[in-house]
């Protein structure tokens, strides 16, 4: 079980820096490894040694025990450390990539990384695996909301650099070196501003080097404009990239209505799902949580924009999209048209 956290925020002391006037650096990152800091509820992290070029051939060494893997450096070692456990292991064991969104900081961010690992990794889960992107927002709520927009886009740059990085690696992995495949799934979620971070990088990334990396696609409480699923909008790429698509949505999503307030007045994904539902393809599906009543945090209560985390029926239900399950065999779900379910108390 491995934890990584991939952030473009300023390294000072060998330390990422937390709550101050940041901007993303382009598309530079730097990748720490994890661990539980169970007494404060957070995470503790080592920066990984920085590699360029990353040269994917020492993987390859490290995998057949000609060279040793704490040789490995940077992205090298944790594509290296996430493929041998998730071939090796004989029980599900797949990868959730994590963007976060609006107003945090630094330290926020280690505490979100507690909060993911501890509802959505374990053993009751197919999730074995946590990468945690990190870019600089601040924890200032809606006065950050216009340097936040910017420097998510700034990071779809770094995250379109990350995932070529990964897709050089598949290539010379399985085609150049002809490794076994493991049966295992990388998975991406993006929460609130976090979809916009994905969304600069499907608008940056050439149609040409879209290939089905990931399993599912969560978009949670999604703010970007309601028009991302139209034709020629990036959001049609994900089909591309991922075998489904999810998108939790809220009515009520305070935080999305302020959003739209400060930005550019289009509505939300994340309040009523797409403009036209008739766009969406076979494997792109809503769920919509407004009528649940099991919120467990007072926030949550307030703003309904964190259901992933504190209510218990939402992350239930994602738990089984992770592991797969039947778009129509769930039985909380109440099935309204080809692509829209109702997420039911009872």
């Amino acid at each position: 079980m491995s934890i990584y956290l991939i952030s473009n925020r300023e390294v000072v002391d060998n330390k990422f820096r937390n709550d101050v006037k940041d901007t993303a650096a382009g598309s530079s990152f730097r990748i720490a490894s994890c661990k539980l800091d169970n007494t404060n509820e957070s995470m503790k992290y080592e920066l990984l040694p920085d590699v360029f070029p990353a040269g994917y051939e020492r993987v390859v060494k490290a995998l057949k025990d000609e060279v040793s893997a704490k040789e490995l450096k940077g992205t090298e070692y944790m594509f290296y450390d996430l493929y041998s456990q998730m071939l090796k292991s004989k029980s599900k064991s797949d990868v959730l990539f994590f963007i976060h969104g609006f107003a945090n900081s630094f330290e926020d961010n280690l505490k979100h990384m507690y909060l993911l690992h501890k509802h959505f990794v374990g053993k009751n889960s197919p999730i074995k695996h946590l990468v945690y992107l990190s870019w600089p927002t601040r924890n200032h709520k809606v006065f950050t909301y216009w340097n936040d927009q910017e420097d998510a886009r700034e990071t779809g740059l770094m995250l379109n650099r990350l995932y070529m990085k990964l897709h050089g690696f598949f290539k010379d992995l399985f085609e150049l070196h002809k490794q076994e495949r493991c049966k295992n799934r990388i998975h991406l979620a993006a929460h609130s501003m976090g979809n916009q971070v994905l969304k600069a990088m499907l608008e940056s990334l050439p149609k040409e080097k879209l290939f089905p990396l990931f399993g599912e696609v969560l978009l949670l409480h999604s703010d970007v404009e309601n028009t991302v699923f139209e034709p020629g909008e990036p959001f049609t790429n994900l089909e591309y990239l991922s075998e489904r698509t999810h998108m939790y949505i809220h009515h009520s999503d305070d935080a999305l209505r302020i959003s739209r307030v400060t930005k550019n007045f289009n509505k939300r994904l994340g309040h009523r799902g797409p403009k036209d539902r008739t766009n969406l393809n076979n494997e792109t599906f809503i769920v919509d949580t407004s009528k649940i009543r099991d919120t467990e945090k007072i926030k949550d209560i307030i703003v309904d924009h964190w259901r992933y985390l504190y209510s218990p029926l939402t992350r239930e239900d994602i738990l089984s999209v992770l592991d797969g399950k039947n778009e129509n065999d769930f039985d909380r779900r109440e099935k309204t048209e080809s692509n829209y379910f109702i997420l039911k108390s009872n």
